[in-house]
């Protein structure tokens, strides 16, 4: 079982890296799932992997809101410009065509 997650922001902690930021629509996200192919940047497209997830308090109603890492990042930028504010992330199992 996946994940859909509302993207909120995409930010760049101190001592954590990059991390996106957003409220889990459907599924529950865990710690080795992979997105859909992303085009990042003038690259192919390719998978990201969940490296940590972060449960965050949110005074919004849409569900838990939640922080992930992602296992060799790309740029904050290209990934801004992938998953803007507002679109949804689709996480699925690993070994998923």
């Amino acid at each position: 079982m996946g994940a859909e997650i509302e993207v909120r922001n995409t930010i760049n902690l101190a001592g954590r890296g990059i991390v996106l930021v957003g409220h889990v629509r459907t599924g529950a996200v865990r710690m080795g799932q992979v997105t859909v192919p992303l085009v990042l940047g003038h690259g192919a497209a390719r998978r990201l992997e969940v490296s940590a997830v972060d449960r965050l308090s949110s005074m919004e109603t849409r569900g838990l809101a939640v922080g992930i890492a992602f296992r060799n990042p790309p740029h904050l930028d290209d990934l801004k410009r992938a998953l803007p504010a507002g679109s949804i992330l689709v996480l699925e199992e690993p070994g998923k065509p």
